[in-house]
């Protein structure tokens, strides 16, 4: 009984090991892992090997115990078991690699994603540079470059947020916050309150930006133009909310206000107005100037569609400048 069923058992325990040697290269080349591979592989023929020389003794009719039988049925159980856990390791090795691909992938697409930005903001600093440049009809070119330079940092700090927080994680709240306090610091000379009513919300990118924008122009025009000796206690307010699928940014100073000349006239108004105009004619955009009481600047910005993080807020002051 022994002799007869034994060299079954042990030539399909050799060809079970064999197969399984096999794999475990075959797996070594796909994952590019050959020394843990190549170490297991060469157990596995190591075992073929031993129940080769065990069968080469039964053919030759070698003495048998019974005992023999348990023993080699052990062993075939355990090269089944090895052959389907090395297979096993072939829809793994396919979903890692899967998984790399997906994430490469990403990479490459925020990659393309964060060049585009970088040119069309390029772009926006060039046009901006021509049309001060069209404005500049004094002979004050430290001022000239304080507000170019002003301009630039804004689109500066958006990319540093980034940088930080990726792209997808954008903060309209910690971004506008941090231009705000930076201006306050820039114009420490005098004594204004800027309070903060800001929140987070679901913007472009591209949006965020022109936000920062007029918040630099807002706030610089407010600091130089609106206040003087006889203020009061002079403040501004820069709030965001939202209303429906817009994004309402209001800066607000109650100061001497504007003239409807000063705040429609492109002849006889600041360039910093001009901006301010110039992107509200973005699609979807919409720009608002009040100046019967202080000046009240609101843009209404349109809002992404997809879904995001709960908000978060802050209602703050920003640090005094004295």
């Amino acid at each position: 009984m022994v002799e007869s069923v034994l060299p079954i058992i042990l030539a399909l325990s050799i060809l079970l090991q064999l197969i399984s040697a096999g794999a475990a290269v075959w797996l070594s080349v796909r994952s590019g892992f050959y020394k843990p591979w190549i170490l297991i592989a060469s157990a596995v023929s190591l075992m073929a090997v031993r129940r080769i020389i065990s069968f080469v003794d039964v053919i030759h009719g070698g003495n048998i115990p019974a005992s023999a039988l348990g023993a080699e049925l052990t062993a075939l159980l355990i090269s089944v078991l090895m052959l389907t856990g090395i297979l096993m390791f072939g829809p793994a090795l396919r979903m890692i690699q899967r998984r790399n691909e997906l994430e490469l992938e990403a990479k490459d697409m925020m990659l393309r994603e964060t060049h585009h930005h970088v040119k069309n903001d390029l772009q926006l600093l060039q046009s901006i540079v021509t049309l001060q440049r069209s404005f500049q009809h004094t002979d004050s070119e430290p001022e000239f470059l304080n507000d170019l330079e002003s301009r630039i940092h804004s689109i500066c700090l958006l990319h540093e947020h980034l940088y930080k927080t990726g792209i997808s994680s954008a903060s309209t709240q910690v971004y506008l916050q941090s231009l705000a306090e930076s201006i306050a610091n820039t114009y420490n000379h005098m004594n204004v309150e800027v309070q903060l009513d800001l929140h987070d919300h679901p913007i472009s990118t591209k949006n965020l930006l022109y936000c920062g924008l007029i918040t630099n122009e807002a706030l610089t025009n407010c600091y130089k133009h609106a206040f003087d000796e006889s203020s009061g206690s002079p403040r501004v307010l820069v709030r965001t909310q939202q209303d429906g699928d817009k994004l309402l940014l209001e800066i607000k100073d109650n100061g001497h206000g504007m003239t409807d000349v000063e705040i429609h006239d492109s002849s006889e108004s600041s360039y910093g107005m001009s901006l301010i105009h110039a992107l509200g004619e973005n699609s979807g955009w919409s720009i608002d100037v009040d100046g019967s009481n202080g000046t009240s600047i609101t843009a209404r910005v349109p809002l992404e569609t997809e879904h995001v993080p709960a908000p978060r807020t802050a209602n703050q002051t920003a640090p005094q400048t004295a």
